[in-house]
């Protein structure tokens, strides 16, 4: 059962009516989605908005509806909304390589170490967006949209060449990659130390240099993260939450992200350096809570480590975040 036949990246002029919208929150007869306020139907709902279109051309009804529509579309750029829109136009081959799909829209979404092919395309079709020899990249298009429109244009005719060779543009992010795998192999053998306090989601990661995103999430598991980085007898901190408490998931129970205002006060009071702790609004899907000088840079603060821990811990300790009673 054929399905809508191209891609249209999402505008105001599109009819809503014709369009099988993945992944944002653009509108559209059927709406396939992880995001917060999702329309998606309760048959398909997934971590991921690549999972939730793959159930979908797996179902006959969907397919049926799928093909009265004309057009597949997103409002923004990412591997997840790539593989969902590659996932709607080829059905066949989005379902013989699931695997691939869904390990790449993970790895891009929620900053995990997947699978080494799984992240290699994740870099690649974030790369095809900025990396300095892509001929795609962001920078050259007059607008946005061109650039997306185009941008979608090219990462669905690669997309089945990176099932069969990952590598193909390993030039764009082989860097990164060696990056992951050094913070990875360092976390592993404790040259960076991590606690992780399960019942709350929360981990402790204390290390000498930064580490990256992708290293740490898949290091911790954790959704709520203090990192702690020693720096001439003060210390870097940041705390941070990841998208697992932003997208809407099925694998995990919702948490509610409060107003993390009192904790910066109460780590506020603790701040004798040059700085002040910046919050970023918990609307956003990764925010930081960070001690940072007056250009928003990170700031040493003499703050002793227990003390710090033992503020962002009680905070995530207190109703809604734990059931009464734990």
């Amino acid at each position: 059962m054929p399905g809508p036949g191209k891609y249209i990246h999402w505008r105001k002029d599109l009819d809503p009516s014709a369009c099988l919208s993945v992944d944002g929150d653009a509108p559209g007869e059927v709406h396939l989605s992880h995001w917060p306020g999702n329309r998606t139907p309760v048959q398909y709902p997934h971590d991921l908005s690549t999972g939730s279109a793959l159930l979908y051309v797996k179902d006959t009804a969907g397919m049926e509806r799928a093909g009265r529509l004309k057009y597949v579309t997103n409002n923004h750029y990412d591997t997840d909304g790539v593989c969902s829109v590659f996932t709607i136009l080829n059905p066949q081959a989005a379902l013989e390589h699931a695997h691939l799909l869904t390990a790449a829209a993970a790895a891009g979404d929620f900053s995990l170490f997947t699978t080494p092919e799984g992240v290699k395309i994740d870099l690649t079709l974030t790369a095809l967006t900025k990396a300095e020899g892509s001929p795609l990249r962001t920078a050259l298009f007059p607008d946005e949209y061109a650039a997306r429109q185009a941008q979608y244009d090219h990462a669905l005719q690669l997309l089945p060449r990176l099932f069969e060779n990952p590598d193909l543009h390993a030039d764009w992010f082989a860097d990164e990659y060696r990056v992951i795998q050094r913070d990875l192999r360092a976390l592993r053998e404790d040259e960076a130390e991590v606690e992780v306090l399960p019942a709350l989601d929360l981990a402790f990661v204390i290390t000498d240099r930064p580490l990256h995103e992708t290293a740490v999430n898949t290091a911790t598991s954790c959704d709520r993260i203090l990192t702690v980085q020693p720096l001439n007898g003060s210390f870097l901190y940041d705390v941070r939450l990841t998208t697992l408490s932003w997208f809407q998931l099925v694998s995990r129970p919702y948490k509610l992200r409060l107003d993390w205002k009192a904790l910066a006060d109460s780590l506020e009071q603790q701040a004798s350096g040059d700085g002040r702790w910046q919050a970023d609004e918990t609307s956003d899907p990764t925010p930081h809570l960070s001690f940072v000088d007056e250009h928003g840079q990170p700031a040493p603060n003499p703050a002793q480590p227990q003390v710090v821990k033992g503020i962002v811990a009680r905070f995530f300790t207190q109703d809604p975040y734990l059931p009464a009673g734990i």
